[in-house]
């Protein structure tokens, strides 16, 4: 399979006031083409680093890392060429309009003069900015700027989008829009990389993820499997409520075999098992008189992994 990011070692030093700083540390990562990833981490993880490597912004100290098939350092224009970058805190002219802007940035990556308004319009459409392309971006809300940063990200067309920490400071309504423009831009065959310490904004549209600790990665795949990972190692979690002898239920649960725990919860039973045993659970209830309402197997979420394999600080 060739990835759209794959790093091998992949360690970054920096000297500072006589002291070595590891900001990547033997980095191993692979990101998989036409998906969603998202690079999860506090600040001073290592993400930007990680991302101004890829980029050839910033040389590693040791490794190697691809990038679209292309070599970091040997062919770092080449990929800069083909991939679009949203960096932190993306700046534009305020006194210039929209349009204007991506016009100034077009001409620095070189995009033909004929082709920059057909390609400016094409972008601002795809990010809903086609309609106020006249206006100076002095008046853009943080959200209207943040889209337009992902217009100048997408100028040159790239096969690859590296964005850096897009929702910060968003409010609901344009972290909502700005989230389904990147599920567009999938479903349109490129690949995104979010880095964030944000893991609840971004983390439900990421169909992978890496978390990453002190520049390393220490976990990464797919989130559904790595949910069922979790469930696999944490234990299976079922959720019942119904209508009958509730007691008698519970003490024939605790005794069934697989099941680690059962407690009350509210008007809830709470099983915790070595593995999915609804089947059970409801001849069981049957036995007992018991006519279920709900019999629900608990997911883990994105929250639960973060803290099962990651600790602050």
């Amino acid at each position: 399979m060739e990835y759209a990011i794959e790093t091998y070692d992949l360690t970054k030093i920096y000297k500072s006031g006589g002291k070595e700083v590891m900001a990547l540390d033997h980095l191993n990562l692979k990101v998989k083409r036409n998906c969603v990833f998202g690079l999860l981490g506090p600040n001073g993880a290592g993400k930007t680093t990680l991302i101004m490597t890829l980029i050839g912004l910033t040389l590693p100290t040791s490794g190697s890392a691809k990038v679209l098939g292309l070599d970091v350092v040997k062919e770092s224009l080449k990929i800069r060429r083909r991939v679009g970058v949203l960096p932190e805190g993306a700046a534009f002219y305020d006194h210039l309009t929209a349009e204007q802007n991506l016009n100034y940035i077009a001409a620095l990556n070189d995009i033909p003069m004929e082709a920059r308004k057909k390609r400016i319009e094409e972008v601002l459409k795809i990010v809903g900015l086609l309609d106020v392309k006249d206006r100076k971006v002095g008046g853009f809300s943080r959200g209207m700027k943040q889209r337009l940063g992902v217009a100048q990200a997408l100028l040159k067309d790239p096969e690859l989008l590296l964005l850096d920490e897009p929702t910060a400071g968003l409010d609901p309504e344009a972290s909502r829009n700005f989230k389904d423009l990147i599920l567009k831009l999938r479903d349109e065959g490129k690949t995104i990389m979010i880095s964030t310490h944000l893991l609840f904004e971004v983390g439900p549209i990421c169909d992978n993820i890496a978390i990453i600790n002190r520049g390393r990665i220490v976990i990464q795949g797919n989130v559904k499997e790595l949910i069922e990972k979790l469930m696999a190692e944490e234990g299976y979690k079922i959720k019942v409520w119904g209508k009958g002898n509730i007691g008698k239920l519970v003490e024939a649960l605790a005794n069934l075999k697989g099941v680690k725990n059962v407690r009350l919860e509210e008007n809830y039973i709470i099983i915790n098992a070595v593995s999915d045993i609804r089947m059970e659970v409801s001849r069981l209830a049957s036995e007992c008189g018991v006519e279920v309402a709900t019999l629900e197997l608990l997911t883990p979420s994105l929250e639960d992994l973060f803290l099962k394999y990651y600790k602050w600080g």
